[in-house]
């Protein structure tokens, strides 16, 4: 089944590594396992879906038959854990799944419509992997603020490391970074404003700082193209600074 797994290795790092700090900071519970399922198996459902609808190219859509079966599996599975994790949540968990729901019917709308790869795409597949968090958060006695307030840090951090990332591409490509640099300074500039003018809002303006400056230096100093792997694995590690901050400094 591996041809048939998400191409898009950065999208791993936006939904694993929010789960598993999820996990970390309120433990382990059915309900989220059952989120933690639902959300991987969407997740993996992506790719069959994109060869099946002809976006991987007429070679891999030799392989329909093969993607059809584990397209239906994946989607057996993440009704099921959705169900599940519907049935054992209160009423807060609840509300937090249905705006997952949304949140991947949009991303796999965008898919569908062969857009997956620009920015709207892009943008999409970072809310939605990352909305996960919210309800495991939830489930584990987390309060609704906090667990909005971890999400945003993911939100913030995901979109910086995403503009860095499009930001070195286009250099390598001769192309205009203008909207790169004028995002990463918003994203940059928006935790700082919260934080002068609501004091106590260091509770998650800080975890945020790796991925930020992470994404700051791939701006200034762009990698050459030879080096794009090594540039995933510093963001994984920058991002991984980050949860252990959401783990530490966030209640």
């Amino acid at each position: 089944m591996i041809e048939h797994q998400p191409k898009e290795h950065g999208a791993y790092a936006i939904l694993i590594i929010p789960v598993l700090t999820s996990f970390a900071a309120v433990g382990v519970s059915w309900v989220g396992v059952f989120v933690a399922a639902a959300s991987v198996a969407g997740f993996l459902a992506h790719e069959p879906l994109l060869v099946m609808i002809g976006h991987r190219g007429q070679r891999a859509r030799r392989s329909a038959t093969t993607a059809s079966r584990y397209l239906l599996t994946l989607t057996v599975i993440c009704i099921a854990s959705g169900v599940a994790s519907l049935i054992s949540g209160n009423v807060a968990v609840r509300v937090a799944l249905i705006g997952c729901v949304v949140l991947a019917t949009l991303s796999f709308g965008v898919a569908f419509a062969g857009r997956h790869r620009t920015p709207l795409g892009q943008t999409a597949g970072v809310i939605g992997l990352s909305a996960p968090c919210v309800p495991i958060l939830l489930a584990g006695g987390m309060g609704t603020g906090d667990a909005l307030k971890t999400w945003v840090v993911w939100l913030l951090g995901f979109a910086a490391t995403t503009l860095a990332v499009r930001s070195v591409i286009a250099f390598q490509k001769h192309r205009n970074r203008m909207l790169h640099w004028t995002g990463l300074t918003a994203i940059s500039v928006f935790p700082l404003s919260m934080f002068v003018w609501w004091m106590d809002a260091n509770d998650w303006v800080l975890p945020v700082i790796p991925m930020v400056l992470a994404s700051w230096y791939l701006m200034i100093q762009p990698p050459p193209a030879k080096r794009l792997k090594q540039i995933g694995w510093s963001l994984v590690g920058a991002t991984v600074l980050t949860a252990i901050s959401v783990v530490v400094v966030i209640p």
